[in-house]
């Protein structure tokens, strides 16, 4: 797949992790949790997924129901193949796993608030940089896009210590809404899904190629918002050239 993402920013420097990680309340993360059980138990009078690509289908089902969603990576099969399939009077959860087993390379699961999409075989891959475990990331009352800048530049000093990271960060693309996330020990995808369920109203899709060359790192993915003018642009990204 081609990457669409700008080159890593250098943030100059040194981002700070001095400020204590604030957790969410357990309200909010309970209320955050029904909200995304409800939509997954939304009981779909008729849903026809007839003579269409079953990734047209998932990003259709992920903007129509305002879905957080991690698709990682997407093979030709999953791009292109025509399924034929209507529902009545289904649960959204049921929907999308049953689409999902229409391609056995890739599973589905809603842990975390999410709706992860992924690729087993990518995920036991050693060399996907999606992989790679970042021994602490924190942010606080983050814009999303610099929570997405920061991961990329923990990945980058991961890599290539000390070395700096490159690229362009536009903030206030998210509005006013502001995410914590603080993790540690944990993969990329993982963080990746953490600031995108904390968002809650956002998708975060795979742009390039699994590898990458630790002299040339190229931001792999991007985070789009879940509106509506965003849908034929993921779509478009996602469709271009399956890996």
């Amino acid at each position: 797949m081609k990457s669409a993402a700008a080159p890593l920013l250098a943030l100059c420097c040194t981002i700070s992790f001095i400020t204590p990680a604030k957790h969410r309340s357990i309200p909010a993360q309970t209320a955050q949790k029904s909200s995304f059980e409800a939509k997954l138990d939304t009981e779909v009078e008729q849903f026809n997924a007839s003579d269409r690509t079953m990734l047209t289908i998932l990003i259709d089902l992920a903007y129509e129901y305002q879905l957080p969603t991690a698709i990682e990576y997407v093979d030709t099969n999953l791009a292109d193949r025509h399924i034929s399939l209507e529902f009545r009077h289904e649960r959204l959860r049921n929907i999308l796993d049953t689409i999902i087993k229409q391609n056995s390379d890739y599973r589905v699961t809603f842990a975390g608030s999410i709706v992860d999409i992924y690729s087993p075989k990518r995920r036991d891959d050693s060399s996907n940089l999606l992989n790679t475990v970042i021994k602490s990331f924190l942010v606080t009352d983050a814009d999303t896009q610099r929570a997405d800048m920061d991961l990329v530049c923990a990945l980058a000093r991961h890599l290539v210590p000390p070395r700096g990271c490159f690229g362009s960060f536009a903030p206030g693309q998210w509005g006013p809404l502001k995410i914590t996330v603080h993790m540690q020990n944990a993969k990329v995808h993982e963080i990746l899904n953490a600031i995108v369920a904390e968002n809650g109203k956002a998708i975060w899709i795979v742009t390039g190629p699994p590898g990458g060359s630790k002299t040339s790192l190229i931001n792999p993915w991007h985070i789009y918002p879940l509106e509506s003018s965003f849908k034929e642009t993921v779509l478009g990204k996602l469709s271009a050239a399956p890996n």
